[in-house]
């Protein structure tokens, strides 16, 4: 029941932060005239921002012991990724299979909704500790 609470509220942030992502989204390419690749790399940023805030304070409610800049790091380091991989699909889908801006936006933000999912959960707001502390040496 907990991880079906925490999906809900992860949806919830996700929606609001999509709504951040397609309104810059938009506002950049159709109103502004920027092309559509650059206009969807900033929009991720956006996005990428409202994600990080109401995650961990709302869905994961992270411990406020574990410092946002440790959270911050690990969401930088899935970010990096997913925004990678949503660029990849993005261009796959607009420029190798002809399909219009929009379209090929919800198509590589679907594909990285879950996958984000499973990492913020396993990863960015776990209290484990760090990749850094796992590969530094152990003294004896």
């Amino acid at each position: 029941m907990r991880m079906m609470l925490r999906f809900g509220r992860y949806a919830s942030v996700a929606l609001l932060s999509a709504g951040g992502d397609w309104l810059c989204f938009t506002l950049l390419v159709s109103l502004l005239g920027v092309a559509s690749l650059p206009g969807m790399m900033a929009a991720r940023i956006v996005g990428g921002l409202v994600s990080l805030l109401g995650n961990r304070h709302w869905t994961w409610r992270a411990n406020r012991q574990i410092a946002v800049t440790r959270n911050g790091r690990r969401f930088l380091l899935l970010y990096a990724v997913s925004y990678a991989a949503s660029i990849v699909i993005f261009t796959v889908t607009t420029r190798g299979l002809g399909l219009p801006p929009y379209p090929g936006k919800l198509i590589s933000d679907t594909a990285c909704f879950v996958f984000n999912f499973v990492v913020m959960n396993g990863y960015v707001f776990h209290a484990r500790p760090g990749l850094g502390q796992l590969l530094r040496p152990r003294r004896s």
